[in-house]
């Protein structure tokens, strides 16, 4: 088994080059003398962000892929083909705040608008908690740190991640014809899921129009009206796709945390 990956974000800075939140140093110090660092999914008791440290503490551990390191460079540079891409769509150099919100619409797993709020809203603190950062310019570097330390990616686990960005680099490709990996980190991905036994490797393009839809119309955001979904849904049950079927898949029943579970529940 690979040795296991507890960052706190202190050690995540250095390596990559990201700043440190007020409180992380400390952090670092109680993991690595054995302590153990509670995430709680409730609000913070100073109000939605409450204090530097208080949002330290939600932020501060990357719990992802403790036996899949490999996962670590793609998912990173899934973050920053994200960023410029959203970036580069709206004209900019360099990502604003409003771009930041469009990239969470488009990686977290299908939540609510208020869970997507509250979301955005805390990481949005974190970033705008450095000297560098302004509303209308969040570093790169700093951007990348944060989206990785999200807590719906913690709390969803390695699966739901890694089919998340797999899902996207597929949408991405079949709506603007633009990978957002380069062919051995998508590469590296789908072998990934294959060998997790992940259902998600195995979309066509319907089938991503419809899944996008749904998580779309989750988040508040519908990307087509009743009748188109209506008629696409119609259109996958009679070519018998898996995707409109709500029964568990092989993972599902093995009691793990699946993108598609997450779907399934947010289905009309």
């Amino acid at each position: 088994m690979k040795a296991q990956l507890l960052l706190p974000f202190a050690v995540m800075a250095a390596r990559t080059s990201a700043f440190v939140v007020p409180g992380s140093l400390q952090i670092a110090r109680s993991i690595e003398s054995g302590q153990k660092t509670r995430l709680d999914a409730s609000p913070p008791s100073g109000g939605l962000f409450g204090d530097d440290e208080e949002i330290a503490l939600l932020l501060s551990e990357v719990l992802l892929f403790e036996d899949d390191e490999e996962m670590i460079p793609v998912a990173e540079a899934y973050i920053h083909s994200k960023y410029k891409q959203v970036a580069a769509s709206h004209g900019h150099a360099v990502a604003n705040r409003d771009d930041v919100r469009e990239v969470l619409h488009s990686i977290l797993p299908p939540v609510t608008p208020d869970e997507l709020t509250r979301e955005e809203e805390i990481i949005l603190k974190d970033l705008l908690s450095h000297e560098r950062n302004a509303p209308d310019a969040i570093n790169e570097d700093d951007f990348v740190s944060s989206i990785l330390r999200n807590n719906y990616w913690r709390e969803a686990g390695d699966i739901v991640v890694k089919e998340l960005m797999y899902f996207d680099c597929l949408h991405s490709y079949y709506k603007t014809g633009k990978p957002l990996l380069d062919d051995d980190s998508y590469d590296e991905l789908h072998e990934s899921l294959t060998w997790e036994g992940s259902s998600i490797a195995s979309m066509n393009a319907k089938e991503v129009q419809f899944v996008s839809a749904v998580a779309a119309s989750k988040r508040g955001e519908p990307l087509m009206d009743d009748g188109e979904y209506k008629a696409l849904k119609t259109e996958l049950k009679n070519e018998g796709s898996w995707v409109v079927n709500r029964k568990e898949d092989a993972l599902e029943k093995l009691g793990l945390n699946t993108f598609m579970g997450y779907l399934h529940r947010a289905m009309p």
